[in-house]
């Protein structure tokens, strides 16, 4: 698995000198911290499926020695890694051009990523070669009109939050571990629906 790790990483190489530009229209663009977040989350993985669906990976991974189950699950525990570098490059972003952000904007923009991510895997799989890229168009273009519209009212919760009774420790980690629940639950769908595919 950590070869199939390695893998995405070499072949994000081409992609990646585009990272560091594509994060800086939104940071410069004034958008919340959170979209910038959940953004920044989705480029990598999504580029990684992207160019799977190029060159037809499916058949060459299932020709090599790793069950499907780990094929599904790099996928998903990669997404995971990815979205930690992804944290920690836009954090380093905003602190160099003093955008101001907190532990809310990092944790509601994963979660919304990995919501994201748990519902568009396994339509990678219900839907035939060639539609993964429209998927992921449409998935992109979706979530950026949806967050910027819902980015006031975010905000608004996370003040509502700071001067909240309720310890926000405890109202973050409910956030995520329910995110990491239907992300695990997405990935039980996504193996049961690979596991059936012929390539």
């Amino acid at each position: 698995m950590v070869y199939l790790l390695r893998r995405d990483l070499i072949l994000q190489k081409k992609l990646l000198w585009l990272y560091i530009p594509f994060i800086l229209i939104f940071v410069f663009t004034w958008s919340s911290p959170f979209l910038i977040f959940t953004v920044a989350a989705l480029y990598i993985p999504y580029n990684a499926l992207a160019y799977d669906e190029q060159v037809n990976s499916d058949k060459l991974l299932n020709s090599l020695p790793y069950t499907r189950m780990e094929i599904t699950l790099y996928r998903y525990l990669g997404t995971l890694f990815y979205t930690l570098v992804s944290v920690l490059i836009v954090s380093l972003i905003l602190i160099l051009f003093d955008k101001p952000f907190t532990l809310f904007d990092i944790g509601i923009g994963v979660s919304f990523f990995l919501v994201i991510a748990s519902f568009t895997y396994p339509l990678f799989q219900v839907f035939k070669q060639g539609n993964i890229t429209t998927i992921i168009i449409v998935a992109f273009v979706l979530s950026v009109g949806l967050l910027s519209s819902i980015s006031e009212y975010i905000s608004g919760f996370g003040s509502f939050l700071s001067g909240s009774s309720i310890s926000g420790s405890i109202l973050f980690s409910g956030l995520m571990l329910s995110v990491l629940i239907i992300y695990f639950l997405s990935w039980l769908i996504t193996y049961s629906i690979y596991s059936k595919k012929d390539f």
